[in-house]
């Protein structure tokens, strides 16, 4: 868990890392999900997104993942921006969230 690192030096650090991860809360019936993102974040490895997606995925949960190449964490260069904002749009779009465009 990646959190354990964040928390260095906190008590009970694993059992806190537990409770702070999103992988923690996967279960069926979750609303549908979207994560954007880059391969390249140093704060929370992409690694991290891939296995929330899987997770997500065995539980039957809808989502997406969003890849942004070759970027940190939510800094992407604006064609990539732009794509994230459209692919979270059309999402949102699918799952009724928001209403197609006409």
């Amino acid at each position: 868990m990646w959190a354990v690192e964040w928390l260095a030096g906190v008590p009970n650090r694993m059992e806190l890392a537990r409770r702070l991860s999103p992988l923690t809360y996967v279960r069926p019936n979750l609303p549908p999900i979207i994560t954007v993102h880059g391969t390249a974040d140093n704060t929370v490895p992409y690694g991290q997104a891939v296995r929330l997606h899987q997770a997500l995925d065995k539980a039957s949960v809808a989502n997406e993942l969003v890849t942004i190449p070759d970027s940190g964490h939510g800094s992407y260069p604006d064609g990539e921006k732009l794509r994230a904002q459209a692919e979270v749009f059309k999402f949102l779009e699918k799952h009724g969230v928001l209403k197609a465009s006409q």
